[in-house]
């Protein structure tokens, strides 16, 4: 299930199926859902998403 995007410069590579990020994307509070990079880092850290500069 390897998907992999860039955002920026960043490789992201999806652990876990789209609906399981959608989910706990939604639980986000707002100001952590302003920025792109904030999303992305709070995936990673949930262990939802590796990263990778490019």
């Amino acid at each position: 299930m390897a998907d992999t995007f860039t955002v920026g410069n960043l490789k992201v590579k999806k652990l876990v199926e789209q609906a399981q990020i959608d989910s706990f994307v939604v639980t986000l509070p707002a100001e952590k859902k302003a920025d792109v990079k904030d999303v992305i880092l709070a995936l990673h850290e949930e262990g939802l998403i590796e990263i990778e500069e490019i």
